[in-house]
């Protein structure tokens, strides 16, 4: 065999083989990382919308549409139950970051927010997810709990007044139909469909809703969900390096059939 394919045939093999550790290697150490992500639609305020977030649609020229939600949040899959009952999944301590942009129409920015551990506004620290799988299916659900602050601008929402973000919340709730088999964490986002859209009486939280706080009160803005997915997950490098590998080792392989009389 000639000494230069043999070199390079072993160099493959040897690629070929750290791609196959890395692959199989195991990540105890690492924590079961797992991301949403959400759009929505602003529906209501309580008792005003505030600082450009628009809750319904304003017909003027031109017309305005209402305030508008995206962002993400992750979580760690492995986080443990502190609820034992077997019906309610309680994830203390689970929400790993938080980020999302709530449109202002009328001036065409965006206020961004972020979520916030350190107990900054001297509240205490929202940071949940609890899984309700009740045998009735109306009373099953899904809330995500977590303090947030401004992020832009860095300052309160002004308004005639100073509001900061204090909370945010995803509450999935009175479903029309059986949602949960169980109260683990889902590791993929629940199907939105059966879940209750916004309604002053029948369901005044919305699928979700932001807090913010000023000197004497709360106001609470609500809306509904548009989508929440799972976050693509991006291919480690070792999958590249595999993959790298067993191509060229095809390739190799091919030429030095064609060269074999």
């Amino acid at each position: 065999m000639d000494s230069r394919l043999s070199s390079d045939i072993s160099w493959l093999f040897g690629l070929f083989f750290l791609g196959l550790v890395a692959l199989t290697w195991p990540s105890t150490a690492v924590a079961h990382s797992v991301t949403f992500d959400f759009t929505g639609t602003f529906a209501a305020a309580d008792p005003h919308s505030i600082g450009g977030i628009v809750t319904v649609p304003i017909a003027s020229h031109p017309p305005y549409p209402a305030s508008t939600i995206s962002g993400s949040f992750t979580f760690n899959g492995d986080t443990a139950d502190l609820n034992g009952s077997g019906t309610i999944g309680q994830y203390k301590g689970t929400i790993e970051s938080l980020s999302f942009s709530v449109t202002k129409p009328i001036t065409g920015d965006a206020y961004q927010f972020g979520f916030d551990s350190s107990g900054s506004s001297g509240r205490p620290v929202q940071n949940s997810i609890v899984v309700n799988t009740n045998g009735i299916a109306a009373n099953q659900s899904y809330v995500l709990s977590a303090s947030v602050q401004n992020v832009t601008p860095a300052g309160p929402i002004v308004d005639g007044d100073n509001y900061f973000a204090r909370e945010f919340f995803i509450s999935l709730l009175k479903p029309s139909s059986s949602v949960f088999a169980t109260d683990a964490l889902p590791l993929t986002p629940p199907g939105l469909s059966p879940f209750s859209l916004y309604d002053l009486v029948n369901n005044s939280q919305g699928q979700f809703r932001l807090v913010v706080a000023r000197s004497h009160s709360d106001v609470m803005i609500m809306g509904n969900l548009t989508s929440l997915t799972l976050a693509t997950v991006p291919i480690p490098a070792a999958v590249y390096l595999f993959g790298t590998g067993v191509i060229c080792l095809v390739a190799m392989a091919r030429r030095r059939m064609t060269r074999v009389p």
